[in-house]
């Protein structure tokens, strides 16, 4: 998912990814091979991983990427993004100011989603 730091002239981009249905990573960077490998070290042992379409992902086992008609975890976790997070929506005049506002309120979302009783 696309979005900006600073400006509009300077995009970086979300990679997310949901494993086993409940925990969801990301990490902000360009979209390069660099970038995904930094995520990948992040990821515990897992029985299945949700990611886009993006080929990248390619590489990882046992992942599940969106079909036609149907909604992968992980598209609707960058709904909900979008819907929480305004640096994060289309055609939006917001964008985070540093690279360390971005994480921190990534963090706090994933945080909420990862670890607190849904029921709240």
């Amino acid at each position: 998912m696309r979005s900006y730091i600073g400006n509009k002239n300077n995009d970086f981009w979300l990679w997310t990814v949901v494993a086993d249905r409940r925990i969801k990573f990301f990490e902000i960077g360009k979209r390069t091979e660099e970038t995904f490998y930094v995520l990948e070290q992040k990821l515990p042992k897992y029985k299945q991983v949700h990611t886009d379409g993006y080929h990248i992902y390619e590489n990882l086992r046992n992942r599940k990427k969106k079909k036609f008609g149907l909604t992968n975890w992980n598209e609707g976790l960058h709904s909900v993004i979008r819907d929480k997070l305004a640096m994060f929506r289309r055609k939006t005049k917001a964008y985070a100011k540093t690279v360390n506002s971005m994480k921190r309120a990534l963090a706090l979302l994933f945080i909420y989603w990862n670890f607190l009783p849904m029921d709240l």
